[in-house]
């Protein structure tokens, strides 16, 4: 007897295989080329005594996805990240892996959706004193994001110029320590991440500094103190939201708000025991600040100074300072609503002859 099973396997006639269309054709490529990205392994590479010396080495042999793991060491060395997005991770005692130099930033982020956590950072060239408004163009940070979204968990950033960043960068700054540098976090030109839980002091330029246009990031359940200038400064059109956050003893104004399109809300925070103000509105900024808990400052709690400076200061605390609780002057016409105010030493509120607040807060004996 003939075994015919095989002949079943051959097409006959008009019931062949018909042509693929170039659409089905399309997607079956579609489909090959995930199942082969779903096949790619992430890669983990190690610096220290492992596969690298340097932290610059791994990022340049990593790709998408990868990890580079840093153990304990001091890394001298400007790492740039640019593109691709990785995971450069400390393995062990954070303080006891430090990257960075006194030849520029020890991290270059550049387009980048990379994650860096468990690290020191130190260095970045920073200059000698903070100078006023020219604290940017003179220092270099140890840390500068451009442009991309860059995840900064758990560093401690120190003895340097700080973090920076610009171009638009989103991403996020949290559950850090910045401590001893010449300037804190600063967010510019456009940029907009996310700063939450940090624990900034000891800086001697503004703990957190956001300036410009479409700089509009949540600054959020931060301890910002002790610090050799303001605690937070929003100018030249930003508009954060700022919120939630703890601000003391910092040796100029707690919050200095300045320029006129910079708009911010300021909510929920307690700013207390600083040696100025503790929150400024000058030079025709409008920001809303409310629900704010303010108390034991060398001068008034609230000052509002300027033409066009327009306000809402609504549902704030403010007591116990060394000064008025509120100052209105130089033209400034805000709206004071709600506020409980007592127990100033010059009194609940003080009204410059040229200025004229759309309400008057009534103070608590």
């Amino acid at each position: 007897m003939t075994d015919d099973r095989g002949k079943a396997l051959v097409p006959q006639g008009p019931t062949g295989l018909v042509p693929v269309s170039r659409l089905a054709q399309r997607t079956l490529a579609e489909r090959v080329e995930r199942e082969e990205r779903a096949l790619v392994t992430h890669r983990t590479f190690v610096v220290g005594p492992g596969d690298y010396a340097t932290i610059s080495e791994a990022v340049a042999a990593a790709r998408d996805g990868d990890t580079v793991i840093v153990r304990p060491g001091r890394y001298e060395e400007s790492v740039v990240v640019e593109g691709k997005t990785i995971t450069i991770r400390g393995d062990g005692d954070r303080d006891a892996i430090v990257v960075g130099w006194d030849q520029g930033p020890a991290f270059e982020l550049v387009e980048t959706n990379s994650t860096l956590t468990g690290l020191t950072v130190v260095g970045g060239r920073p200059a000698p004193q903070f100078n006023g408004d020219q604290f940017l163009s003179v220092l270099q940070a140890a840390l500068e994001a451009f442009g991309g979204a860059p995840h900064l968990d758990g560093l401690r950033v120190t003895r340097g110029g700080g973090i920076f960043f610009m171009g638009a960068a989103a991403g996020a700054i949290e559950h850090s320590q910045i401590d001893g540098n010449a300037g804190g976090i600063a967010v510019w030109e456009g940029a907009s991440p996310r700063i939450e839980e940090n624990e900034v002091w000891g800086n001697g330029g503004p703990g957190i500094e956001i300036g410009g246009a479409g700089a509009n990031p949540l600054v959020r359940a931060n301890r910002v103190h002790h610090g050799h200038a303001a605690g937070i400064i929003v100018d030249s059109g930003a508009s954060p939201r700022i919120e939630k956050n703890e601000i003391w003893a910092n040796a100029y104004s707690g919050i200095e708000i300045r320029h006129a399109g910079t708009n911010p809300l300021v909510r929920a925070n307690r700013v207390h025991d600083g040696q100025e103000v503790g929150i400024i509105v000058a030079g025709g900024a409008s920001p809303r600040i409310e629900a704010n808990e303010i108390w034991g400052n060398a001068e008034a709690g609230i000052n509002i100074a300027g033409v066009s400076a327009s306000p809402m200061i609504i549902g704030n605390t403010v007591r116990n300072g060394l000064d008025a609780g509120i100052v209105v002057s130089e033209g400034a016409s805000p709206v004071i609503e709600g506020n409980t105010v007592r127990g100033n030493s010059r009194g609940a509120v003080v009204v410059g002859k040229d200025s004229a607040p759309a309400k008057r807060p009534t103070p608590s004996p």
